[in-house]
């Protein structure tokens, strides 16, 4: 079951996500959302990917959390990896490009929950990303 929508849950247009484990490539059209610290039981801001059985395409159970590394490889996508799991994810979102600055490439987690995946990031994207709700009425909370 989809989380959806809820209050502190910024949706970012994303046309498609590719995802490669292995050797095996699959393309999906999931809901991207910026989900702001204190809203809707968020402990702290990440991005939030909801889509039907992601976790089980990832291989990933339930609750598991990985190492990553997210940035923007291009003026095209965002790209999430894990080397350590041969997991790579790229992103076709324009919002998150403006998002994510030019060159960047650092640490996340990548962790799952039912039908959806989230990436934890660091304080730098955070603050960025935090900036960019409280333009939109969503200030995070304690």
């Amino acid at each position: 079951m989809l989380t959806g929508p809820g209050p502190g849950k910024i949706e970012l247009d994303c046309k498609k996500v590719i995802i490669r484990v292995g050797d095996k490539i699959i393309e999906i059209k999931p809901v991207l959302y910026l989900h702001v610290r204190g809203w809707s039981l968020a402990k702290v801001t990440h991005l939030d990917i909801e889509y039907p059985g992601i976790e089980k395409i990832l291989n990933l159970k339930y609750r598991e959390i990985i190492g990553a590394k997210i940035g923007k490889i291009s003026n095209v996508c965002t790209q999430v990896k894990s080397g350590t799991r041969n997991i790579l994810i790229r992103i076709f979102s324009n919002d998150l490009l403006k998002l994510i600055p030019d060159k960047y490439y650092n640490g996340c987690v990548i962790g799952s929950k039912i039908d959806g995946i989230f990436i934890g990031i660091k304080k730098e994207l955070i603050k960025i990303f935090e900036e960019y709700a409280s333009k939109l009425g969503y200030e995070p909370r304690r």
